[in-house]
C-alpha cells in the first residue's frame, strides 16, 4: 500500500491551487449522480484515477480517494482486519497513533 498523504497543514503548490479552484468552480457535481453534471465529473475524476494509476503501474480500481487521515485510516485498518480475522481479532497500537487509529 502506498499512502499520498502529508499533514493537515502542508502548504499546496500553486498548480495544485489552480487545479483544484478550477474543478470547484466548473465541476462541483457529485460525481455519484446520474445528472450530466455529476456524469461529467464522474468522468473527470474516473481520468484522474488513471492517471494516478498508470504513474504508480497499477490498477484504478486499487486507487481510492478518501477525505482525510480518519476516513484513510479506517479504511485501512477494517479491510486489514477483515482479511486477516482467521489469524485473530484484536490489533496492537501505541498511545502515539491518529486519534482514529486509537
Amino acid at each position: 500500500m502506498i499512502y499520498l498523504d502529508n499533514a493537515a497543514t502542508t502548504p499546496l503548490t500553486p498548480s495544485v491551487i489552480d487545479a483544484m479552484t478550477e474543478i470547484m468552480a466548473n465541476d462541483f457535481g457529485n460525481p455519484s449522480s446520474i445528472h450530466g453534471i455529476g456524469r461529467h465529473a464522474n468522468q473527470r475524476l474516473r481520468s484522474y484515477r488513471q492517471t494516478i494509476a498508470s504513474a504508480l503501474k497499477t490498477d484504478p480500481r486499487r486507487i481510492i480517494f478518501t477525505s482525510g487521515a480518519t476516513e484513510s485510516n479506517n479504511t485501512a485498518i477494517k479491510g486489514y482486519a477483515l482479511a486477516n480475522q482467521t489469524k485473530g481479532k484484536h490489533i496492537i497500537t501505541t498511545s502515539i497513533e491518529h486519534h482514529s487509529v486509537l
